[in-house]
């Protein structure tokens, strides 16, 4: 058995090796260099070793495994499990687990033809309590095989039978990364896109003596959640087995999931009847407003507004809310579909589905901000409602005083532009036109003012706003995200996957590309460019502080100016142009550059002047990123 362990972690490894090894900038450096590599990986490793590129590389890979070690230390098992296959079978009294095995799909028809399914690779995201976890990437195919096992920890019982109290489901994310042009780096997975979103009732293993063979129909999502995705096999056991008479009968199992059902159902008939009655009343009050009562998920679930709201807590992932705001403005928007803009129920995806696929609508980016906000223990609320152009929009409300908060004590956080925006600003006026519905995980409210300026966020008084009857049986039952760790806060964890680049190697590639499209640029202009490497790493502070602003820290730009002071001589100045991406598609980049005036500006500077470009990359939980270019001229402009 030890044999085995070790074969299984060496495996891991050389696996782990030829991964960094395929996604390591400095190779694809090297590789646009010299095509021929491709075909000679000998000469491909001689090449990197006479550059003294070998050491770097593998620098990369045991930060990468240091980094793994510190992100996955609470799952250690899991972790080890996945990459190696090695299972953990010590267990302390008391304490059970699920072992989760995904064997392998069947009938995933939208890759029969060949040319859908090249390029393309299959992620399955597991979500189960605060634990996330997620399979290595598998080429997409018809018949797609996973083989992964994954250990779960379940909440400490006595017996079988405490264990099946534990109605938190396995949430299982399918996501299909790839079809990215050739001409992009390694570094960049492409957008996501959620293929299926399947919540797994696990208990049924609580019945069977040994591993319980699954086959599970998978239904797409969104408009598609009536076709079919493919079938997944899948085996499920508890750990430990225990004694044959610890077993549990089928039927006590059945029972247990049917009365949760039956309640389930009849507490979903009561809220609709309640919500549709009361609607019926005032609806004719708001014939043009931005009412919503109910959403639907990713897998066409009906819940009330109020069940897609969650205190969430940020951990260790995120240092405060400012930089809460700042990580969900870097999710791209991804603009909702006309007809689902004009359904009376829009279309929420669930929060591991956002992660999953990387984008969020501007409704989901203030679902997940006012949820983090209330993880933070402030008074947030989602705010349905239209911009200063009349176009719906979502921004989250905290308000410092509660009902007794005066205006300027309420704020609006926008994931739109990260800013907070206090509703005695002038600036408040300007960027939104009406407020419409409010709600957390415990209210959903309606506006009467239909005029910005007259709108009162004293929620108790009755002349603004109008409570709709949800009750505390409905928020309980009908709640998307389990509080079973921390009652009142979901059990969701945000996650800092490692990054699969070396960072500083990254950032040198993305230097080096800019700096050789400046130097095309004046080229074709007939002017010169001298490169300055020191003033290139003065912009570091710089680039530090602009980050540093975003999350709502103090600004530091004071200490770059007196730098910046320190290396111009008489008559000379210093122009920096900074540009902002939240992605790492790094052909797009002098694109976006070269159009903005100020960059012009710069590139048009005399031959005497030199030049300089630092790039900034910074991971922030769930792949999202915040990379900053800064080309700088100094001289006399």
């Amino acid at each position: 058995p030890d044999t085995t362990k070790t074969k299984a972690a060496m495996d891991a490894l050389k696996s782990m090796i030829r991964e960094k090894l395929r996604e390591s900038p400095l190779v694809s450096k090297v590789l646009d260099e010299r095509p021929d590599f491709q075909e000679d990986p000998a000469g491909l490793l001689q090449h990197l070793e006479d550059r003294g590129l070998v050491e770097d590389i593998f620098a990369s890979l045991e930060n990468t495994l240091s980094k793994r070690q510190a992100h996955d230390i609470y799952d250690n098992a899991e972790t080890v499990q996945a990459e190696a296959g090695v299972q953990l079978m010590d267990q302390a009294p008391g304490v059970w687990q699920l072992s989760l095995k995904l064997i392998e799909g069947q009938a995933f028809l939208d890759f029969l033809d060949v040319s859908e399914a090249s390029g393309r690779d299959l992620y399955w995201h597991v979500v189960f309590g605060h634990q996330r976890l997620r399979t290595r990437p598998v080429p997409a195919a018809v018949s797609p095989r996973f083989d992964e096992t994954f250990l779960l920890k379940l909440p400490a019982a006595s017996s079988r039978n405490g264990v099946l109290l534990h109605a938190s489901p396995v949430h299982l994310v399918l996501v299909c990364h790839g079809g990215r042009s050739e001409e992009e780096p390694p570094w960049d997975p492409g957008p996501g896109t959620v293929l299926c979103s399947h919540r797994l009732e696990w208990r049924q293993c609580l019945a069977a003596a040994g591993p319980l063979k699954m086959t599970i129909e998978l239904q797409g999502v969104g408009r598609r959640h009536q076709l079919a995705v493919g079938v997944l096999h899948a085996e499920l056991e508890l750990r430990p087995q225990g004694s044959a008479s610890s077993i549990l009968p089928e039927l006590v199992v059945s029972a247990q999931l049917r009365a949760e059902e039956q309640r389930r159902a009849e507490v979903m008939r009561r809220s609709f009847e309640e919500l549709d009655r009361w609607w019926a009343e005032h609806h004719a009050l708001y014939p043009t407003r931005h009412i919503r009562l109910f959403a639907q998920t990713e897998a066409c679930l009906f819940l009330p507004v109020a069940s897609f709201v969650a205190p969430l807590e940020a951990g260790r992932s995120l240092d405060g809310p400012g930089h809460a705001l700042r990580w969900v403005s870097l999710f791209p928007v991804e603009p909702m579909s006309t007809k689902e803009a004009s359904g009376v129920e829009p279309r929420w995806h669930s929060f591991p589905a956002i992660w999953g696929k990387g984008r969020a609508t501007a409704e989901e980016r203030a679902l997940l901000l006012c949820s983090l906000l209330l993880g933070y223990s402030l008074d947030a609320w989602c705010c349905l409602g239209a911009d200063e152009n009349g176009k719906p929009h979502a921004w989250v409300i905290v308000r410092d005083k509660g009902n007794a908060s005066l205006p300027a004590e309420v704020t609006c956080w926008d994931p739109r532009n990260a800013t907070r925006i206090s509703a005695d600003d002038p600036r408040y006026l300007t960027s939104y036109s009406s407020v419409d519905t409010v709600f957390n995980d415990r209210r959903i409210l309606v506006c009467h003012a239909d005029v910005l300026a007259r709108v009162s966020f004293d929620f108790s008084d009755p002349r603004t706003w109008l409570s709709a009857p949800v009750d505390d049986e409905v928020l309980d039952v009908l709640r998307l995200y389990p509080q079973t760790l921390s009652p009142g806060f979901a059990d969701l964890s945000l996650k800092l996957w490692p990054a699969a680049w070396e960072t500083n190697a990254l950032e040198e590639v993305i230097e080096n590309r800019v700096l050789g499209a400046v130097r095309s640029h004046r080229e074709a202009a007939g002017l010169v460019t001298n490169v300055d490497m020191h003033l290139a790493n003065l912009l570091q502070v710089a680039l530090a502080n602009f980050e540093s602003e975003r999350t709502g820290a103090p600004s530091q730009a004071t200490v770059f100016e007196g730098l910046a002071s320190r290396v111009c001589g008489p008559g000379e100045v210093l122009r920096a142009s900074p540009v902002h991406f939240n992605h790492l598609r790094v052909s797009l980049f002098w694109a976006t550059m070269s159009d903005r005036p100020s960059v012009r500006e710069v590139l048009a500077a005399p031959p005497s002047t030199a030049f300089a470009v630092r790039a900034r990359v910074v991971h922030y939980p769930e792949r999202a990123v915040a990379a900053w270019v800064l080309l700088a001229a100094k001289g006399r402009i």
